[in-house]
This record gives structure tokens, sequence and C-alpha cells, in this order.
């Protein structure tokens, strides 16, 4: 399991030597904001809150704190629905916010030359980013792959926890709080993680131990599933949100279902050129598909992407390894499971 992968940012924002009592985890989209609750009972950690809502149109544009003051008022409203009493507080960062890559070297580098390649490859200053690394031996070379941040981004989620009155206890990648996830429920296994989106879908390619490509597919998000709902049945954007949510009430409108195939197809093959791409770039086999996002809604999903791609996949399932409060619908575990998927990751990244 990656434990603490981004090291660098940790140590420099964590304030805390342990979780004593519990943490909030924050997932703070620019279209829909989760906090998940996670308390110690019995020295078990369980999920015992859940709330997501709306954000502010504008506030978050591309992961970036667009308006400050906008985004405390829109956490604050939300936060009043979980009522808790949680002080801790973990945010995952979404893709955006990080570059992460590798390179390859012939003998195994020490942090100076290191430090010095990321400087040589990224568009900023190294003393402008926080940074961590992990090395992967090969046959005949090692396989360097980083992470990193820009400072300033991270003061901004800073302010806003401070802001909040909440205090910091990590920030980490949201994409490796997901694969940490991941692996603690179904164990070591190659594997492709889509977080299927509103604005974007991200794609993240993990091998058995690590991950080790990522790609945005920025036009495929739901969002463009909406826009053709609302072009092609001629109808307000509230109605199409709604048959997103709940397509089974769209009898009334004959051609949603051929939208529907359209979006998936396309999508699909995207993702399935993705797929080719790196499994041969980085001679693996993908064992599974997990996804999450509003996209692991959409009906019958996990039956058609492996009828299509032709590889096992899965909807994630925290009930069957994490205790979940008696306090939590059980009806509710669908969307906690799936939109919910990154504040869970993040909430039991300390415990895994």
């Amino acid at each position: 399991m990656m434990d603490m992968i981004f090291t660098k940012i940790q140590s420099l924002i964590s304030k805390t030597k342990g979780i004593k009592k519990g943490i909030l985890a924050f997932d703070l989209g620019s279209y829909s904001i989760k906090i998940a609750e996670i308390q110690i009972i019995k020295d078990i950690p369980v999920l015992t809150g859940f709330v997501q809502g709306k954000t502010y149109k504008n506030v978050i544009i591309n992961g970036i704190i667009n308006n400050f003051h906008y985004l405390v008022t829109n956490v604050k409203n939300i936060l009043e629905n979980l009522g808790s009493f949680q002080k801790l507080g973990n945010i995952s960062l979404p893709y955006n916010l990080v570059i992460f890559d590798s390179f390859k070297t012939s003998q195994l580098p020490d942090e100076e030359e290191i430090r010095s390649k990321i400087n040589e490859e990224i568009p900023y200053k190294i003393e402008d980013i926080y940074y961590s690394y992990y090395i992967v031996p090969k046959e005949n070379f090692y396989q360097i792959f980083y992470l990193v941040a820009k400072k300033d981004i991270i003061e901004q989620y800073r302010a806003l926890l401070k802001e909040l009155d909440y205090q910091i206890n990590n920030i980490d990648a949201d994409f490796i709080n997901l694969h940490n996830l991941i692996e603690f429920l179904y164990g070591k296994k190659s594997k492709v993680i889509i977080d299927w989106g509103y604005s974007k879908i991200k794609v993240l390619f993990c091998d058995t131990e690590f991950p080790i490509y990522s790609r945005e597919l920025s036009n495929l998000g739901l969002k463009n599933l909406e826009k053709n709902i609302i072009k092609e049945l001629r109808i307000d954007p509230d109605t199409a949100e709604s048959l997103m949510v709940n397509p089974d009430r769209g009898g009334q409108y004959s051609d949603l279902k051929k939208i529907y195939i359209n979006y998936i197809k396309e999508t699909l093959d995207e993702i399935d050129y993705t797929i080719k791409f790196v499994t041969d770039k980085f001679k693996i086999s993908i064992e599974t598909i997990f996804l999450v996002g509003g996209g692991a809604r959409i009906p019958n999903i996990c039956e058609i992407v492996k009828n299509i791609l032709k590889i096992e996949t899965e909807v994630l399932k925290i009930e069957n390894k994490i205790k979940i409060s008696d306090d939590i619908d059980p009806k509710y575990m669908k969307i906690i499971n799936t939109q919910g998927a990154i504040a869970i990751a993040g909430g039991l990244r300390d415990f895994l």
C-alpha cells in the first residue's frame, strides 16, 4: 500500500501526531462538495456521517478556489447538515492541481539528483512547489514517479480550513487516496480507476503496487451528457439534470436511451484507446476497472463497461470491509460508494 505518498506536503502542513477521536474529509469539486466523517469507536474507524451539496457557481474552477468567501459560506452551509463536532480535517487535492509523471535512470539516484530532474521537467520553480516521489526498480533501470503541487495552491486550501475553524491533518492527492482505499478493499491487483465526474473523467492506471499513469478526458464528463440531453430533447437544464439522476423516469422521452448509448460509446471508445496505449507502454495487463463518481451510477454501467472493454468492472462497496454507522441509511450507500468515494478515501487514509 502507498502510505503517505505525499510526504513532503504532509510533513509541512500536518499538525497532529495521530487521530484520537475522528476526522472530517473534504472533497471540494467544481460541481459538488462531499464531506465524510470518520470516528474512532472502540478502536475501530467507523463512517459516522456523509453529506454532499452543490458548489456555488464559479467558486471553484478546475480545482482552484476562485471565490474564497463564497466557498467558505458554501461549505459552512453543507456542514450544518452534517452536524459534526470533529475539528480535524483532511483534504483530497484534485488531480488537475498536481503533476504526476515519471522518468528513468540507469542507476539509483540520490535525493539531489531526483530534485534536479524534477526541476528540469516541471513548468515551475522548484522552490515554489512541494514534491514527493517513489522509486520502482525495473530489470535494467529505475523508474522514478513523482508528484508535484504548487505551494500557493496548497496555501489556499490551508486558509480555507483555517477560516472554517478546522485544524489540518493532511492534504493528499485524491487519486493516491483512491488507490490505497481500493487496495485495502480488494487487494493488490493491476487496475484502472475511472473517476467519472461532472466536468471531466479522470483515468488512473495502477500496476499491482503503484499508480503509474493518469489521463484526463476533459470533454467527456457528465456535463457533456447533460448538454446533449438538453439539445436533443429540447428541455430545460433542471429537467435534464433530473433525468440524469434518475433516467428511469424518462419514459416519455423516446430518444433518451439513444443519447445515453451514444455518450457512453464515445466515452468508452476514448477509454479503450487509452487502455491499449498504457498497457503497451508499461507492459501490464489490467485485471479490474473500478468506477467512482457520478457516472458510476448510470444504470447497468458496470455490465456495459465489462461487455465493451472485456475487463471485469466494479463499483466500490466499502461496507464489505469498513464499519458503517447505523445512523446512515443503507440505501444511501450507493451514493457514498460512487460520488462519495474520494471523500471516504481521504477520511480513511490514516487508518489503512
